[in-house]
């Protein structure tokens, strides 16, 4: 053994030896004090006539330094002594952005920096704004500071919209082909995301938008006639179809024979209760509640039912005395609430009981003893917006930050499944191995909750 440790030891230091180590020798005595931590002898230095914009530390200048160690003081003293408060890195990032790095997320540095005219809108060679920065700790002081001073997240919103969009279309068109049908987590979710996107003017392929509408439909047309004459037809009607013609809807499909004909369909699954009950709970969140049916059962009734008001009264009814358990649940009854019009005071308090769950982190949980994920996060920013919640307000873009700052590069959000695998996993292309149909839906409700934070541009139809 210690022979064995000493050849490793051995292959180590040859390994060391023959590397080019960094040389960390400061270039002046002002950098070493500042890569020291010694303030005081900074202080003399700076006092004796050092010069403020003399020497790097790779790439980065005495006032990055010291606004890396978040030294106010030693900032202002270096401004007064002329330190260039303009002066970037290697990676082009600004004073500003260094001072939004804070872990502590403080607002000290950055209102200061803002009041002596740093630009919260500058970015970086990779793109990044100070509040870029800023957020990746949370809607913190320093976010706040940015905020007030003009700095906008509606870029980074666009972009994390864009790439989600092109992975949700590309694997959407793969589970097609792959599984010969339509589904909630790659269809249905996806263009209702779609929809809220182009309502805030995000471009994408809206060709392969309308085929997945039109797949949609094909699947539907070729067994509406047998769904009238039976019910239990189609799997899970008040979910699969209700989810389907909201769909539709969010794609501006116009009424039409199929539409009509499926209304009709999901109406015949409504309870004496005002309810719309699903198969038993084999598949959540999606298709395990149901809150989850009522509510979108109403909405498909609304949509594109014929003299459903009283059905959707009645639902309405169900929505306002049950009782939720779960995010789904409590993001589904505010969604019914509000596409029924409920009394304002019903809405109030479904409202209070959804944000009364939002955690630290700016984000939602499934369940109380999961952890905070992009399918509830989204699914419940989607519903307050609905219901009318500022989505300018700090609980809503608090929610955004943990959605942009959880993104994966690849436009994804990872969101672990919890169902029992009772059909066979069909490989779409997205990432996430056996959790990427849910990653799927959890990533279509967290684009639409980012696509709803940003203004309209256009007129058109919403979730709304």
């Amino acid at each position: 053994m210690k022979i064995v440790l000493l050849l490793l030891t051995a292959c180590a230091l040859s390994a060391t030896a023959s590397a080019q180590v960094p040389d960390f020798t400061p270039q002046t005595p002002l950098i070493g004090a500042l890569l020291h931590n010694d303030t005081a002898e900074a202080t003399r230095l700076l006092r004796a006539g050092a010069d403020p914009n003399e020497g790097q530390f790779y790439g980065m200048s005495p006032v990055l330094l010291a606004i890396l160690r978040q030294d106010l003081e030693l900032v202002r003293l270096l401004t007064e002594k002329g330190a260039d408060l303009n002066v970037t890195d290697r990676s082009g990032s600004t004073a500003l952005m260094w001072a939004a790095f804070s872990e502590a997320g403080d607002a000290a540095l950055v209102e200061e920096l803002l009041a002596r005219g740093a630009d919260p809108a500058a970015t970086n060679k990779a793109g990044e704004t100070a509040l870029d920065w800023a957020l990746r700790r949370g809607e913190t002081a320093a976010a706040v500071a940015l905020r007030k001073a003009g700095a906008s997240d509606a870029d980074a919103m666009r972009r994390s919209i864009e790439k989600s969009i092109a992975l949700l279309q590309a694997s959407g068109s793969q589970f097609s082909r792959t599984s010969g049908c339509t589904s909630c987590h790659h269809q249905y979710v996806p263009q209702m995301a779609f929809g809220a996107a182009r309502e805030r003017g995000i471009a994408f392929d809206e060709a392969a938008a309308r085929r997945q509408s039109d797949a949609t439909i094909t699947m539907l047309n070729r067994v509406r006639e047998e769904a009238i004459q039976n019910r239990d037809r189609i799997p899970d009607v008040p979910i699969s179809v209700s989810y389907a013609l909201v769909s539709l809807a969010a794609g501006n499909h116009a009424a039409d024979d199929t539409a009509a004909a499926m209304a009709r369909v999901v109406a015949a699954w409504q309870g004496e209760d005002g309810a719309f009950h699903p198969l038993p709970a084999l598949r959540p969140p999606i298709e395990a509640s149901t809150f989850t049916a009522t509510a979108l059962s109403l909405r498909a009734l609304q949509l594109y039912g014929t003299n459903s008001d009283e059905r959707v009264a009645r639902a309405g009814r169900w929505l306002r005395t049950a009782t939720p358990r779960t995010t789904e649940e409590r993001a589904m009854q505010l969604l019914g609430l509000a596409w029924a019009k409920a009394p304002a005071d019903e809405i109030r308090k479904s409202i209070e009981q959804l944000l009364h769950d939002q955690r630290p982190d700016g984000g939602w949980a499934q369940l109380a003893t999961t952890e905070t994920d992009a399918y509830a996060t989204g699914q419940a920013l989607v519903a307050l917006q609905t219901a009318g919640y500022d989505v300018t307000g700090d609980v809503y873009r608090r929610g955004v930050a943990y959605l942009l700052r959880t993104q994966f590069g690849d436009g994804s959000w990872l969101v672990r499944s919890r169902t029992f695998p009772v059909q066979p996993l069909k490989d779409s292309g997205f990432p996430h191995g056996k959790n990427q149909w849910i990653s799927a839906a959890g990533t279509s409700w967290a684009t639409m909750a980012i696509a709803l934070g940003l203004p309209p541009q256009q007129p058109g139809r919403t979730l709304e």
